[in-house]
């Protein structure tokens, strides 16, 4: 199973323990949480720090994700 898909799934499984930290960060290595963050930069940089070059997640801990839709029309109509 793609790391990434593992991670999810750690997130998922453990999200009503992590939501007493709503807002923060969580740090995921495979089936790891390797810790709770008050900031992105925060956990990233222990990600780093703990796993190096191997794949990690960072995610904000949050009763359920936000979906955000952008448009490739983002900008004005160029004159013809």
């Amino acid at each position: 199973m793609p790391t990434l898909k593992k991670e999810l799934q750690v997130f998922a499984r453990n999200l009503k323990t992590l939501l007493a930290d709503e807002g923060k960060y969580v740090v995921i290595s495979e089936e790891t949480i390797l810790g709770v963050y008050d900031s992105f930069e925060e956990g990233l940089k222990d990600g780093y720090d703990s796993c190096g070059l191997t794949p990690f997640l960072v995610k904000q801990i949050l009763p359920r994700d936000e979906v955000v839709f952008i448009n490739r029309d983002v900008l004005p109509q160029c004159p013809a």
